[in-house]
């Protein structure tokens, strides 16, 4: 590599230091093996893509709260005098905070999805953002 060659890439990725991410838009074209059509110019695959739970299929073991109806109860004050203060104080009513688990079902990716892409500085991954 000549010095004219490595100014020129010297040049390209102080270019690209200034837009260190870009959004693209794409196409599914396959989902095993995951292919997806970038702007209708290129193509990635599954090495290059990385997904978030919500773009793969399967089921994933999870939680929710559940919290029974209950009552609060704010303690009341009596300041009718400056020298005497009274108040009473009315206990919280309490309740133990259920966890159930559940399942989260994510359908993946299908061919046909629109897909946002986010592309990291210089290219080499794409994140998955969300369908269009």
């Amino acid at each position: 590599m000549g010095i004219l060659d490595t100014m020129k890439k010297v040049a390209e990725q102080t270019g690209q230091a200034g837009a260190p991410a870009a959004f693209l838009f794409g196409t599914v074209k396959s989902v095993s093996p995951l292919v997806i059509r970038v702007d209708n110019r290129f193509d990635i695959g599954e090495k290059q893509v990385v997904l978030m739970k919500e773009f793969k299929s399967g089921s994933y073991l999870t939680h929710k709260h559940t919290i029974p109806p209950h009552d609060h109860t704010v303690p009341q004050h009596n300041t009718e005098t400056a020298d005497a203060h009274t108040h009473s104080v009315q206990p919280f009513h309490t309740e133990n905070t259920g966890l159930e688990t559940a399942q989260e079902i994510y359908f993946g990716l299908a061919v046909g999805d629109k897909v946002v892409l986010l592309r990291n500085q210089g290219g080499q991954e794409f994140l998955v953002l969300g369908r269009v």
